[in-house]
């Protein structure tokens, strides 16, 4: 069996035929047992590389023939592979917090993307290497990993300089990974000759799949892998940089990522649904100009990496007490040396629980543990591998506990067709191999009081601190049974990015239908519902819907906009006043928000500020401090308040319109003409853009961009659906053109 095609039965992912011969060293390197680590403190510099979304078989050195990643496939050739690495969770936030902490989720309790912050109490990588000399930073490359929940404790840079308040419905604000290395690169070149830790995020192979030119039209039959392409090219120009060839390098390099992608295996469209193989395993390269090239078929965990980044840089882990790894320059305890497989390795824990925090369905907890079999139908390595051990073998098994159990061997089943929870006593072993504290939901009387905060948020304890417990859920909230449900979910959400609004409000409409209890199901009808004018029937939804449900407070914030918008601001007061005390930027955006529509600027701008001191980079609430200045007739602060709005996204309208408002109000017109007219450039639709600018532009004399202004003014604003919001305002426009 050919070494790359060998490697994918291991991890138990599709065998692809062996890469070209440019990429023959790294498939066919040898098994070993445990190669012999190097001595501690041998790394003078730590470089982490996190590639977003990125499958253990996208890449050449895995055996898989359509790839294109020679970067990446010369690095793993001449570093150590680890052909069965695994997460803990399979969304970016929690799973980052797993590798920069070296905890297991429940030890940390950053479970989901949203409504969880890392606790400050929790020992960070970045403190650790901090506090023995090093210089840190990190650049990453899109929002889930914002500042804002913790990451960020020990980097003295911190770098996610992506544009927030840009991206419109799901999507997530990013920037290229080109943006994000040259940002690294430059601050590696500036510390040269001093100790340091780095963590590079990298985001490309995160739905959508939009690889750039040319590779878009290298991969057109499979865009995703044309974006795992576009970040192996990343990868060179980093490199070059921090282990540049022909250069003595003293770097510590580790490559890996924080989840794979389904891509349509197992029914699942991308990740956070369940954790089959395809999105629990992840790549792992280490190099080091000193180490000995190998490939290793034991597994080994996320939680692995922080230890034996450690180790190499010669720091103590006395300072992080709680690590649930164990440096991987160490032979475990009791390996075996069966290939693929160590009795000694200890067992993998992993969650998944996006769908319970979001839906309400059932939660995923599981274990992989190696399982020792005498006779002939144990597991054996390959002939000639050095790895073996005759007379016995080993199964590696996988349990998943749901309301329908799972079982899976996964060396005779690596693509996990067959679920084997009845046909023996195994499946209790490995159920009782789940730590105890990982429990989710957890009871009330366990939930500690940030955990309350969270899920709280999330409109999943009640204010009493209630929680529901495991026997609440039964095979009808089992995820496998809800597979088709999730699907229309991201169909709803793709119809609706592209603006296919009436398909988008269709397949929301069936999604309220089939799952009636779910609030998801509701926000996102609500929110098609408002962009296609249909105000009143949106209103009525999320009002029910925040009566009859566990609404999360993402849903109680669009009420409270919607509210504010029509012009119930008192009413949006009330609802948000529940959270007053909140820490999270997005609530406290609203509350501030609706305060200010409601005639409290001064309390409003209170609020806001709170916000800023959580997030200094959000936008947004600089926007909507601008906001509150402009209700208090305070020009000058609106003015400032909204350029440094505008100097952390220079993309935003409503920025550029309380510019000039009050640019107006100062009395200078021409400055506010050009800051309305950007303003209606970024976005055109905008109604009460357009107003300002035509009325403006008519009283200045500027007689052509006024009318072409008021007359788009008037023809969008005398459409049915808004007819009676903007009828006095039309009155106007019509006679401001009759005098031009």
């Amino acid at each position: 069996m050919a070494a790359g095609a060998l490697l994918l039965a291991a991890v138990g992912l599709p065998a692809c035929q062996p890469r070209p011969d440019e990429v023959a060293t790294a498939a066919e390197l040898r098994y070993v047992a445990w190669p012999e680590g190097p001595e501690p403190g041998f790394a003078r510099d730590v470089v982490l590389v996190t590639i977003d979304t990125l499958r253990a078989d996208a890449l050449g050195f895995a055996g898989n023939a359509q790839a294109d990643t020679p970067r990446l496939d010369e690095l793993a050739a001449s570093g150590w592979v680890f052909d069965r690495a695994y997460g803990h969770s399979v969304m970016t936030l929690p799973s980052h917090a797993n590798l920069l902490t070296g905890q297991l989720p429940y030890q940390h309790g950053v479970r989901d993307n949203a409504g969880f912050v890392l606790p400050g109490a929790v020992p960070t990588a970045a403190e650790a290497f901090a506090a023995a000399g090093f210089r840190t930073a990190a650049f990453v490359a899109a929002f889930p990993l914002d500042a804002r929940y913790g990451l960020d404790r020990g980097f003295e840079v911190y770098d996610d300089s992506y544009p927030e308040g840009s991206t419109r419905g799901f999507a997530v604000a990013e920037r290229s990974g080109a943006e994000v290395v040259r940002a690294a690169a430059d601050w590696w070149r500036r510390h040269g000759g001093e100790r340091r830790f780095q963590w590079v995020h990298l985001y490309e192979p995160h739905a959508p799949y939009e690889p750039p030119q040319p590779l878009a039209d290298r991969f057109v039959e499979n865009p995703y892998l044309g974006e795992v392409a576009a970040v192996d090219l990343y990868m060179g120009r980093l490199l070059e940089v921090v282990a540049p060839e022909g250069a003595v390098s003293e770097a510590l390099i580790v490559v890996t990522s924080d989840h794979g992608e389904a891509l349509g295996e197992h029914g699942e469209k991308t990740h956070g649904l369940f954790a089959y193989e395809e999105t629990l395993a992840v790549p792992l390269v280490v190099w080091a100009e000193r180490l000995t090239p190998a490939r290793i078929g034991a597994p080994v965990r996320h939680v692995d990496i922080l230890p034996t980044m450690l180790e190499a840089a010669g720091i103590a882990t006395d300072a992080m007490p709680d690590l649930a790894g164990r440096s991987l320059w160490r032979t475990p305890a009791g390996v075996a040396g069966i290939h693929g497989a160590h009795p000694g390795t200890e067992p993998v824990y992993f969650e998944a629980l996006h769908t319970n925090l979001q839906r309400g369905w059932a939660p995923l907890r599981g274990v992989i543990a190696p399982y020792p079999l005498e006779g002939p139908d144990a597991a054996q390595p390959p002939d000639g591998d050095e790895a073996g051990a005759a007379g016995s073998g080993t199964r590696l098994l996988k349990y998943i506990a749901l309301p329908i159990p799972e079982r899976y061997d996964l060396l005779a089943d690596p693509a996990e067709a067959r679920n084997l929870h009845a046909e023996d006593g195994v499946a209790a072993e490995l159920a009782s191999l789940l730590p105890a504290e990982s429990e989710w939901p957890p009871s009330a009387g366990s939930v500690t009081e940030g955990e309350r905060r969270a899920l709280q948020s999330l409109g999943y304890l009640s204010t009493a601190g209630g929680a529901p417990t495991q026997g609440d859920y039964d095979r009808d909230d089992d995820p496998k049974e809800l597979v088709e449900l999730d699907s229309l979910i991201q169909d709803f959400s793709e119809a609706y990015q592209d603006g296919r609004l009436e398909a988008a409000e269709q397949l929301a409409r069936d999604v309220v239908s089939r799952r009636p209890q779910m609030a998801i199901g509701y926000s996102n009808l609500a929110q098609v519902l408002l962009d296609r004018g249909k105000v009143d029937e949106a209103l009525e939804l999320m009002i029910r819907a925040e009566r009859e449900l566990a609404a999360p407070v993402s849903l109680e914030r669009q009420l409270a906009l919607t509210l504010a918008e029509v012009g119930r601001a008192p009413e949006a007061v009330r609802l948000m006043e529940r959270h007053a005390d909140s820490r999270d930027p997005d609530t406290l955006n609203v509350l501030g928000l609706v305060l200010a529509e409601a005639g409290a600027p001064a309390r409003a701008r209170d609020v806001l500020l709170r916000s800023v001191e959580v997030d200094e980079r959000n936008p947004l609430a600089r926007q909507n401090l601008a906001l509150a200045a402009y209700h208090a007739g305070d020009w000058r602060l609106c003015e400032e308040e909204s350029r440094l709005a505008l100097a952390l996204n220079p993309e935003l309208p409503l920025s550029w319109n309380y510019l000039g408002i009050a640019l107006f109000n100062q009395r200078r017109t021409g400055e506010a003409i050009d800051a309305w007219r950007r303003a209606v450039e970024l976005d055109p639709g905008d109604l009460d853009l357009l107003y300002n600018l035509g009325s403006v532009a008519a009283s200045s004399g500027r007689s052509e961009l006024a009318r072409e202004a008021l007359e788009r003014f008037v023809r969008e604003a005398s459409s049915p659906g808004l007819r009676g919001r903007y009828a006095a305002d039309v009155v106007t426009a019509r006679s401001l053109l009759s005098r031009l």
